[in-house]
């Protein structure tokens, strides 16, 4: 086994999809994964969740991964090799096209998060703050 960074961005509507499969697969690993909200203002609802960091070689190779290149001229391109919907299907006993849609909703790079945040326009929301006056 060995580990790779790779940053997770799920949409909202599929963030207890993404917990739930993540802790059912990759056990202990996989807990507590996708609890940092992300939006565009940085304020409530999030709209998105974020994990980041080291996860096993084993549980990335089931991820879609989107890679970015620019060529001489500065162009950017895109390429994003599919996850292993089946699998994953399979393994957590839950309908293909549950886990198809998943799949297709989340943001998997293996850029540093600042980066993709960044590239998808999101800032992490910030808690509001009170002065503890009512």
């Amino acid at each position: 086994m060995s580990w790779i960074n790779r940053t997770m961005i799920v949409p909202a509507e599929h963030v207890d999809l993404a917990r739930a499969l993540a802790d059912g697969i990759s056990g202990p690993a996989g807990a507590g994964m996708w609890t940092t909200g992300l939006s565009a203002d940085g304020t409530e609802p999030a709209t998105h969740y974020i994990s980041a960091g080291l996860i096993e070689d084993t549980f990335a190779a089931l991820l879609p991964l989107t890679t970015y290149t620019t060529d001489e001229d500065g162009n950017e391109t895109s390429d994003t090799a599919p996850g292993q919907a089946e699998y994953i299907s399979d393994k957590a006993e839950a309908p293909l096209a549950v886990i198809e849609a998943l799949l297709d909703a989340v943001t998997v790079t293996d850029e540093p998060a600042a980066v993709t945040m960044a590239r998808m326009g999101l800032v992490i929301v910030e808690p509001e703050v009170t002065d503890g006056s009512n």
